[in-house]
């Protein structure tokens, strides 16, 4: 986890460098990337749940404020605003959680928590004349919190609106780091989850929808950067529902590839937007793959590594999470499994129409933007290249490192 957020952070800060050049307070845009990356690294550094939720609420304040950095704008106001509330209200879940467990295991340390679980299998927690499960109870509230931070299903309002913010924001926040905060909860702690049986068919349920919830509504976007998140979105679904599959190794591996490709993608609809006179609209786009090549293959990379393209990085995480689920023979197998299906599916169709609509249509840009379309200086293009490589081999080189060495999945 240390490598993907320092890898994707340093590619987006050399990338921000040239993309916000021109902006009076870059400055200051360089420090809350610099405070956000600092509060993802605590949150991934930590050995107990207090020191996770410093960083848990470091991560959600930085995204405030970058998701709201052009303050004269009122819609990125708005959803600097909308980001904040939602991830409070999964927040109070998350803290009902932790204090929850502070009460049973008089501590917050992991391998206190993880350690001694054992002893509290028969432990119940009673409200009113109902009795649940103390794994049950602790496992809910800490997936309601992470589908604040993860935008699943009911609590994903915010993900696309915080669009609003610089796009090196999108890239970092949105692909590689703050979503997977939530899912790298689930599998920090899955000796909990696997002791929740009840908890896990609930998060299979929710991830499973998710994924194809937010596949059909990238279907029918126009916003480029829009269709991105939507489709982070979804591939937050496939990890999620993966872990109620109990292949965290999986879903972790599938997090590790996600955060190369995605990051790439939105980098490099950072390009086509510097280099078309800040337009985001696919249907102002096309015939660009003759004047912006270093982009359009940079995008083609990223989108097709997102397909699940054989051979590629999506490839070797994506097929292996539908191998698992259809090889699950439990009901929720098969249910994961089809939506699993549709969903691949659909990010194979909206990914070809963002490639077609802004390289191989005609041109449909205003006349007066077409002598300022150029393509991006080469520190952002070194950024992207990092990117591109990570999208191409990281599946591979990480297989047998996250999967197993010798296994036959």
């Amino acid at each position: 986890m240390f490598v993907v957020v320092s890898t994707i952070s340093g590619a987006v800060h050399f990338y921000s460098t040239e993309y916000m050049q021109e902006d009076p307070h870059l400055t200051r845009f360089m420090g809350y990337l610099s405070l956000f990356t600092f509060f993802m690294l605590v949150l991934v550094a930590s050995n107990n749940l207090l020191g996770l939720f410093l960083g848990w609420e470091g991560i959600g304040l930085c995204s405030y404020l970058l998701i709201g950095f052009w303050t004269n704008r009122v819609q990125a106001n708005k959803a600097a605003i909308k980001a904040m509330v939602v991830n409070r209200i999964a927040d109070v879940f998350l803290t009902a959680g932790l204090v929850t467990m502070l009460f049973f295991y008089q501590s917050l340390d992991f391998s206190i928590i993880l350690g001694t679980s054992h002893l509290f299998t028969t432990s119940f927690i009673f409200i009113s004349d109902t009795s649940i499960p103390l794994f049950t109870l602790i496992t809910l509230l800490l997936f309601l919190g992470a589908m604040g931070k993860s935008a699943q299903l009911g609590l994903h309002t915010w993900l696309p609106d915080a669009m609003e913010g610089p796009t090196p924001v999108s890239a970092l926040i949105h692909a590689a780091t703050l979503v997977t905060a939530g899912i790298f909860l689930i599998i920090r702690c899955s000796a909990l989850f696997e002791r929740a049986p009840t908890t896990l068919l609930f998060v299979g349920f929710i991830g499973a929808a998710t994924a194809f919830f937010a596949a059909t509504s990238g279907l029918m976007q126009n916003d480029l950067k829009k269709i991105i998140a939507y489709s982070t979105c979804s591939q937050l679904g496939y990890m999620t529902f993966t872990c109620a599959l109990s292949q965290y190794h999986i879903s972790f591996f599938h997090l590790a590839n996600h955060a190369f490709f995605k990051a790439l993608l939105f980098l490099s609809a950072g390009a086509l937007i510097h280099g078309v006179g800040n337009e985001q609209d696919l249907r102002r786009y096309g015939s660009l793959s003759r004047l912006l090549p270093y982009s359009y293959v940079m995008l083609l990379i990223g989108s097709v590594a997102l397909m699940g393209f054989p051979f590629l990085t999506g490839f070797y995480s994506k097929d292996l999470i539908l191998e698992v689920a259809a090889a699950t023979l439990a009901p929720i197998g098969l249910y994961t499994w089809w939506f699993g299906l549709l969903t691949a599916f659909c990010t194979a169709f909206y990914s070809l129409r963002l490639v077609y609509l802004a390289f191989f249509t005609a041109n449909n840009s205003f006349r007066s933007t077409l002598p300022l379309i150029h393509e991006l200086p080469t520190l952002m293009g070194s950024a992207l290249a990092v990117l591109a490589l990570g999208s191409i081999f990281m599946g591979y080189y990480g297989r047998d490192l996250f999967v197993g060495w010798g296994t036959q999945l």
